[in-house]
C-alpha cells in the first residue's frame, strides 16, 4: 500500500485506528441474551472475561483458533460456571447476533466529523474481517474506512504487539502517526506498547488498566473525542 496522505494540517496523529466491538458497535443485545440464556446478570461479564482471556491464551500457543470458535466455547464455559448447559445450536444462534449489532448513537456523526477533518480512518479488530465488513456495509459506516484489518490475518489477537505493528506496516506510516480509539483498557495497553497514541472511549463499565500508560485522550463519546482531538497539543 502506498504511504497514506492526509489533509490534516497540524501536528499529531494522522490515522485514526478504531476498535469495533463495544467501541463502535453496541453489545447491549448480546448482553441481554446471554444473561437470559444463563439466567444470571453475571452471564455476560463472565463470558466476556473468559472470551478475552482465551484469546490472549491463544497468543501464547503454537496453534491458532479463530475468533468465533473461541467465543462459542467460552460461552459454553460461562454457562457451565453458572450451572447452565448451553448447546452448540444455542451458542451459534446467539453469536449470530455479532453480525447484526447496532452502532452506538453518535458513531456515524463522529466518523463523519473525522472524515471532514481529513483523517484517514481504519478499523483494527480481533473479529473476522468478513463479519465486520458486512456489518459496516449494512450500517453505511464502511464509506468512512480506508480499510478493515482483522488480527486473524496474522493469527494473533490484540493486545499482542505483532498485531499493531502489522497495522503500521500495512498503512506504511510511523506508529506515532496512528491513534488507537478503543473502549478496552487492554487495547490501550497494547497500542501504547507498540508506539501508537491512544484514546479511551468510556463505554458502560469498561475500565482502564492502571499499570499501563494512560491514554492521550479520555472521553465518553466520539463527539467528545473529536472535540478533544482538535484541542490537543501534541
Amino acid at each position: 500500500m502506498e504511504r497514506v496522505e492526509s489533509t490534516v494540517n497540524f501536528s499529531g496523529p494522522k490515522v485514526m485506528v478504531f476498535d469495533v466491538y463495544e467501541t463502535l458497535l453496541d453489545m447491549s443485545e448480546v448482553e441481554r441474551k446471554i444473561n437470559a440464556l444463563t439466567d444470571s446478570k453475571r452471564g455476560y461479564p463472565i463470558w466476556f472475561e473468559l472470551f478475552m482471556e482465551y484469546c490472549f491464551v491463544d497468543n501464547s500457543l503454537d496453534t491458532f483458533h479463530d475468533f468465533i470458535s473461541i467465543a462459542k466455547v467460552t460461552l459454553q464455559m460461562a454457562g457451565n460456571m453458572l450451572g447452565k448447559s448451553i448447546s452448540s445450536r444455542e451458542a451459534n444462534d446467539l453469536l449470530e447476533l455479532l453480525k447484526h449489532l447496532p452502532v452506538h448513537e453518535e458513531v456515524q456523526s463522529g466518523l463523519s466529523q473525522l472524515n471532514d477533518l481529513g483523517y484517514t480512518i481504519i478499523a483494527l479488530t480481533n473479529a473476522p474481517e468478513k463479519t465486520v465488513c458486512e456489518r459496516m456495509e449494512r450500517t453505511g459506516l464502511i464509506s468512512y474506512f480506508e480499510t478493515v484489518l482483522s488480527a486473524e490475518t496474522v493469527k494473533k489477537y490484540k493486545p499482542e504487539r505483532k498485531v499493531y505493528e502489522w497495522a503500521v506496516q500495512k498503512l506504511n506510516v510511523k506508529a506515532s502517526d496512528m491513534l488507537m480509539i478503543t473502549a478496552h483498557g487492554w487495547d490501550i495497553a497494547g497500542a501504547s506498547n507498540a508506539g501508537m497514541k491512544t484514546a479511551f472511549v468510556k463505554r458502560d463499565k469498561k475500565l482502564l488498566y492502571p499499570l499501563s500508560p494512560q491514554p492521550d485522550i479520555s472521553c465518553s463519546s466520539l463527539h467528545e473525542f473529536v472535540s478533544k482531538l482538535q484541542e490537543k497539543q501534541w
